[in-house]
C-alpha cells in the first residue's frame, strides 16, 4: 500500500493532498497548474515537500515530523518523464540496465533480455533513443523504470506525445502490464476517457487540492461537487430544490427545465425536501423524443454540430424562469433520429443518469 499526505507551498500556489492506493492503478486528473505532477516528484523524491509523510508498504519514505526523507534511489519508486528522458548516449539496453548496474552481469542480461521481450522491443536493444519512435521510446522508459522492480510506478502524461493509433496501442499494454509489475501504479493525464479506462481509482485534481478520489466508476455516477461534474464532462449542470424523497427515488424541482425531474440514487443520505442541490447528466446520457412524459422536457434543436460517430446536439428548452436555456446531447450517428435546426421534439433525461450533487 501506498499512503501519501503532502504539504507544498510555492508563490502563488499551494499543494495540500492525501490519498492512498492498494494494489492499483490511480489517474490523477485535473487541469494543467493543479499539482498532478508534483506529487508525483515529491513521491519520487524529487522535490521535497514543507510538511508530509509517505509511506509505501513497511517502509517511510518521508516524515516531515521524524526527520525522514529518505534520497530518490532508496524509494524502490520507478519513474516515466513525460519527455521519457532516455539518456541520448546509452543505446536501449544499456538505458534498461541503468538501474540495475549493481546486479552480477548474466542477471543484468537476462532481466534486460526479459524486459525487451515483455515490451516488444526486442529487436531495438542496440539501437539509440534518436533511432526511435515516440511509442519504443515509451516502451523503453517503461522497461527502464520496471527493471529494479519498483514497488510504485509514477508515470506522468504517458501518452501525451503520441498518435492516437499508437496511445491506443500503448494503453493495452499498460493494462497487460499488469501481468508482471505487481506494485501500485500512478499515472497523470488530463484525458477523462484515459484515465477510466486504464485506472481502477480517480483522483480529481483543481488548485493543488484533490476534490475526490474514489472508484472511477463512483466519481463519474457521483460528482462530489460542480468542479468534479465539470472536470469529469458533465456539461449539463442545472439548479434545482428536492420536492420529495421516497426510498431512493428523489423528485427534483428545476427551473431551468420548467417542472420536476425524477432521479434514482443508491443513497439519499444527507438529503432533505426543499434542499438546494445542483442536478447534473452528461451530454451521452439524454435521449430525444417526440413523446411527452416523465423526465421528458420540451424544447427546440438550436444547432447540430456534427462529428465523425457523434452529433452534438444543443436543444433549448423555454420556460417562463429561463427563456433560453441550452440542453447539451451527445447523439451516435449510426442510431441518431434525424434532428434538423429548429426541430421541436423533447429531451428525456434517465432517471439512473441523472447526478445530484449537494451544494
Amino acid at each position: 500500500m501506498l499512503e501519501v499526505s503532502l504539504k507544498k507551498s510555492l508563490p502563488g500556489f499551494n499543494l495540500e493532498v492525501a490519498f492512498s492506493v492498494n494494489q492499483e492503478i490511480l489517474a490523477i486528473l485535473g487541469p494543467s497548474g493543479s499539482g498532478k505532477t508534483m506529487t508525483l516528484q515529491c513521491i519520487a523524491g524529487l522535490i521535497k515537500p514543507d510538511e508530509g509523510f509517505i509511506k509505501l508498504n513497511d517502509k517511510v519514505l518521508l516524515d516531515s515530523a521524524g526527520h525522514i526523507n529518505l534520497l530518490p534511489q532508496t524509494r524502490q519508486v520507478g519513474f516515466v518523464f513525460q519527455n521519457y528522458a532516455l539518456f541520448p548516449h546509452l543505446t536501449v539496453k544499456d538505458n534498461i540496465a541503468y538501474g540495475i548496474s549493481h546486479l552480477p552481469k548474466e542477471e543484468i542480461k537476462i532481466k534486460v533480455s526479459e524486459l525487451l521481450e515483455k515490451m516488444h522491443i526486442s529487436n531495438l536493444g542496440h539501437r539509440y533513443p534518436r533511432q526511435l519512435s515516440s511509442g519504443q521510446q515509451q516502451r523503453v522508459a517503461l522497461a527502464r523504470a520496471i527493471a529494479p522492480e519498483p514497488e510504485v510506478l509514477l508515470l506522468d502524461e504517458p501518452f501525451s506525445a503520441l498518435d492516437s493509433q499508437v496511445k491506443e496501442r500503448l494503453e493495452l499494454e499498460l493494462l497487460t502490464l499488469q501481468n508482471f509489475y505487481k506494485g501500485n501504479i500512478l499515472f497523470v493525464t488530463h484525458n477523462l476517457a484515459e484515465g477510466y479506462k486504464l485506472a481502477s481509482k480517480i483522483a480529481v485534481y483543481d488548485s493543488g487540492r484533490i476534490v475526490q478520489c474514489d472508484f472511477k466508476n463512483r466519481v463519474i455516477a457521483s460528482p462530489s461537487n460542480r468542479t468534479v461534474a465539470r472536470l469529469t464532462g458533465v456539461r449539463n449542470l442545472m439548479r434545482g430544490s428536492i420536492t420529495e424523497i421516497k426510498d431512493l427515488s428523489v423528485r427534483v424541482l428545476v427551473p431551468e427545465l420548467g417542472g420536476t425531474l425524477k432521479v434514482t440514487m443508491d443513497n439519499t443520505a444527507g438529503l432533505a425536501p426543499e434542499q438546494n442541490v445542483t442536478i447534473g447528466i452528461r451530454p451521452e446520457f439524454i435521449h430525444i423524443t417526440d413523446h411527452p412524459g416523465d423526465n421528458a422536457f420540451p424544447c427546440t434543436a438550436d444547432r447540430i454540430v456534427e462529428g465523425i460517430s457523434i452529433l452534438e446536439c444543443f436543444f433549448h428548452v423555454n420556460t417562463e424562469i429561463t427563456p433560453r436555456h441550452w440542453v447539451e446531447v451527445s447523439l451516435p450517428k449510426l442510431h441518431a433520429p434525424h434532428v434538423p435546426e429548429g426541430h421541436k421534439c423533447y429531451v428525456y433525461l434517465p432517471p439512473e443518469h441523472v447526478a445530484v450533487i449537494r451544494e
